[in-house]
């Protein structure tokens, strides 16, 4: 990661920790192209690796994607971890 992308990683570990109240540690970001942006996301969601891939006309809508794909997979996570594994 650059310091940009470093700093945007920051921020969106507070704003995902804000949103979800879950620690999703992010592990590398990368930001691709400038219209439309692609945001690749590595992170650990409750002790397990995920990917997030998002797709925006402009950063600020990739990033809106990236929380939206967040909220999801905490919401599956969680569901997964009251139904146990099948």
């Amino acid at each position: 990661m650059n310091d940009a992308e470093e700093r945007l990683a920051e921020r969106l570990s507070i704003d995902l920790d804000r949103i979800l109240s879950t620690g999703i540690l992010i592990e590398d970001l990368e930001i691709e192209g400038e219209g439309p942006v692609v945001i690749n996301l590595a992170c650990l969601v409750d002790g397990m690796s995920r990917e997030i891939h998002a797709e925006g006309e402009s950063t600020i809508d990739a990033l809106a994607n990236v929380i939206r794909l967040a909220a999801e997979l905490r919401l599956s996570v969680a569901f997964g971890q009251m139904v146990g594994p099948a």
